[in-house]
Formats: C-alpha cells, structure tokens, sequence
C-alpha cells in the first residue's frame, strides 16, 4: 500500500462512537499489531506454523453491510446510533468511515422517521415504550436492502404509517459507484423479552418481504431479517476462499458444517466438489434458509438438521467445519469435536481468545496445520481467525 491510501482516516465521531477504536492507526501497523498478538496468544498450541495475515482487498472504507442502532428517547425525542465507547449512551452518526454510506444516511433518515411518528421509545430500566432498534443490511453481490424495527409488540395504531416512511426513506439510495440499491422489504421484529437484547424470534414484513438475496461465489444464498451473514463486504476474498483454500481438494468428502447458518460454508464446499454436506444449525429460521438455498442451488447432496452443536452426536466426517459464536466452542463443543474424532477440523473463531481456550482443549488430540488472520473488523481491535486442524 502507497502511504497515500495508508494513510489514518477521519471521522468527526471517532473517540467518542464504539463502533471502531483505531481509525487513527494505519492499517499496516493495525494487521501488524493483530499478528503479534495472535502470535502471542497462541504461541503453545501453533506446533511451529506462523500466523499468516493479509491486507483485504483495498484499503478498508464504508465495507460494513450491517447496521444495527439502538433507540433511546433523549431530550424527548427518540434518538439511534451506536453505543459510545464504554456505555449504553448512544452516538447519533450522520457521518461514518466503517459503513455502508447510504446505510449511514439511512440512519439519519430513520431517526427523523421515528421523530416525526413520535413513537413510544422502549426503557429498558422501566421496560415502558416499545420502539427498540433499526436495522438495516445490503447485500453486496445483488445490492438488495431490508429495513427493519425492532418493538416489544406487534400491534400499533402507527405500524402501517412506520411501514410506508420507513420505505419512502429506503427508497432512491445509491452505493459508491452510483448504482442504485435494490429495496426488497422493510420488517417489523418483535422482542417482548425484557432487557438490552435486541432482535427477537419473530419478524413479519410490513413492505415487501422479510428476506434477501445475495449473489456470491456462483451462489444463491437467501438470507432472512434475523439470521446471520458476515457484515464485511469483502468477506468472501477475506475469509471463505482463503479457508477453503486451506483445506484443498474436497472433492467427494464428506463434511459437516456444525454452526452452519444459512449455508454459508456449506454450499460453497458443496460448489467445490464436496460429497455430502450436513449443515447443523440451532436457529429455525436459518435452518430454513439454508433448505432454500440448497434446493434453489440445486444440491441434492446436502442436508440440514436443527440442532444446538453439542447437543447430539456429530455424523461420521472427513471434515469438520465450525464457526461458533464469539464465545468459541467452549466445554461442550470441544468434547463434541473430541467424541466424533473427524481427521481434520476448520474452527473459525471471532476472538482470540476464545481460540486459545479452545486449542487449549483441543491440543491433546489435534496439531494445528495452518493459521490465518481474516481481518473483517478493521480499524478496531476485533479479527478473525481460521484454524486448521489434524488429528494427532
């Protein structure tokens, strides 16, 4: 990189918004800093591979596809944004260089949206109000958008208007080439359960449809309001090629994605040649994804079991991939590894340090082949890692 486009960015909220804590730092020194301590954590279990690490595919800007803010009423007016470093006190953002700029404008525009209803805003001290968050995700293969709110109820008097302005705002938005976004739903989210959490299990569409579609890899992949799919535009150059790269010629295994979600994993093994693919998976609503995009992708060779990873025994494999939650597999997916004993593991892991817990388990059985970086939280501290596995 020139140390023109090296150079730290700006943003007029950095310090105060949570939503990166090294924009001021190169992205050189940031992928540097990340391999060091990775390299640290995980000395003992590394049996002698380096960490390897590498820049994405341009200087990282506006590559996050996901916002999710949180509403608060402040000053009697129903405010969103993202939390401020270290508090449940929000940063409203009219300005960002982690995200998606047209989800940053419609940001602002939600705002004025939720202004102008004047919809009660929910408490979560009081648990009075019902207006929790906004959502918002584009897709960055087919440039589809869905909107979304979060409430504690179903039924309001103002759901329909909400629907209409919410769409009105959506509508018209470009990305950075100039094309125009592909509106496809706006979603009502309901979570009754009190507390911070914010989306619940149930999601009906007020405009258009509760899901989209992206287009990536050769692939179909329907993604639904709730279930989960990589927030960088760039994960597929960042993570999925250089993990299935990892693992080489899959042709005719049999594999098993134990925290499948949508298919993610699954399909592109399935795309490369794999066997037969069992996609685990706790959510229903992914779960049902993922049968879509096996069927719409034509695989008659993958299957789909909904299942909490640990829960019931894991099929007989050639691999296993897993990508947990931050939290790593912990106690209970460890043994589960242990007691199917497939010949190779791919664990993707959010943090390091739940990595490290993890191969702490994990060592006694399997030699670690391979590490590498996928850094898809750039300009914060964050990054992923994909760890290759063998048994011992």
């Amino acid at each position: 990189m020139s140390k023109t486009t090296d150079a730290p960015l700006h943003c007029p909220h950095f310090g105060r918004c949570g939503g990166c804590s090294q924009l001021d730092v190169p992205i050189a020194e940031q992928l540097a800093r990340k391999r060091r301590h990775a390299t640290e954590l995980l000395q003992a279990f590394l049996d002698g591979q380096e960490v390897a690490i590498a820049p994405g595919p341009r200087t990282p800007r506006h590559d996050r596809t996901t916002i999710l803010y949180p509403v608060q009423l402040f000053e009697r007016q129903a405010t969103l944004g993202i939390y401020r470093t270290g508090t449940h006190l929000i940063e409203p953002i009219r300005d960002c260089r982690i995200q998606h700029k047209a989800l940053t404008l419609l940001g602002v525009r939600a705002g004025d949206v939720l202004r102008k209803l004047n919809l009660p805003v929910y408490n979560e001290e009081t648990h009075k109000g019902f207006i929790r968050a906004f959502r918002a995700r584009v897709m960055p293969g087919s440039n589809e958008l869905m909107v979304g709110i979060i409430s504690t109820r179903r039924e309001f008097s103002e759901r329909e208007t909400l629907g209409k302005m919410l769409w009105d705002a959506a509508s018209n938005l470009r990305d950075e080439q100039g094309k125009p976004l592909q509106l496809v739903g706006v979603a009502l989210n309901i979570n009754e359960v009190p507390g911070n959490a914010m989306l619940g299990p149930t999601t009906m569409a007020l405009r258009g449809r509760s899901s989209q579609t992206d287009t990536v890899a050769g692939l179909k992949l329907q993604v639904s309001f709730t279930s989960f799919y990589q927030h960088n535009r760039h994960a597929d150059a960042i993570l999925f090629r250089p993990a299935l790269a990892m693992l080489g010629d899959v042709t005719g295994l049999r594999i098993v994605d134990g925290y499948g979600g949508i298919g993610a994993f699954g399909l592109r093994l399935l795309k490369a040649g794999a066997g037969h693919v069992t996609i685990g998976e706790s959510s229903p609503v992914a779960c049902e994804d993922a049968r879509v995009n096996l069927r719409e992708n034509g695989f008659s060779n993958g299957e789909v079991r909904e299942q909490l990873f640990g829960s019931a025994p894991l099929p007989e494999c050639d691999v296993l991939v897993v990508d947990p939650p931050r939290a790593g597999l912990q106690e209970i997916g460890c043994a589960a590894v242990l007691a199917a004993k497939p010949p190779r593991v791919l664990l993707v892991s959010c943090s390091l340090e739940s990595l490290a817990r993890d191969l702490a388990l994990l060592h006694e059985h399997y030699r670690t082949v391979a590490v590498r970086l996928c850094d898809l939280f750039p300009h914060t501290e964050h990054v992923e890692a994909v760890t290759l596995l063998e048994r011992r």
